[in-house]
């Protein structure tokens, strides 16, 4: 998020669906590479997809050890006092994260 422009995204986004499929196990202290995308910019939530791919190791190629996606939401106010709700993405980050901004980086 960050090299995208996108700061302070971590403190008001939070997760709220996990989906995995999980292809090979890792070990402790593996060597991964996580690949993550958004997947779909909403007025308030975003769904990325991603992989994790295990790297050669302990007498195995490399091969992908899971995917999924996961969805954010955009929100304001406080948990602890019950105000927290969700609300649209801020249009600076809209720009930020538009497919033509994620285009012009590459």
């Amino acid at each position: 998020m960050r090299g995208s422009g996108v700061d302070g995204y971590f403190p008001v986004a939070p997760r709220v669906r996990l989906e995995v499929d999980f292809e090979r196990p890792l070990t402790f202290g593996q060597e991964v590479t996580a690949v993550v995308e958004l997947e779909r910019l909403g007025t308030s939530s975003m769904t990325f997809r991603f992989e994790i791919w295990a790297e050669t190791g302990a007498g195995r190629p490399r091969g992908r050890a899971a995917f999924g996606r996961y969805v954010t939401v955009h929100v304001a106010g406080s948990h602890a006092d019950g105000t927290a709700r969700s609300t649209p993405w801020p249009d600076g980050w809209r720009r930020a994260l538009s497919p033509a901004a994620a285009a012009a980086s590459d």
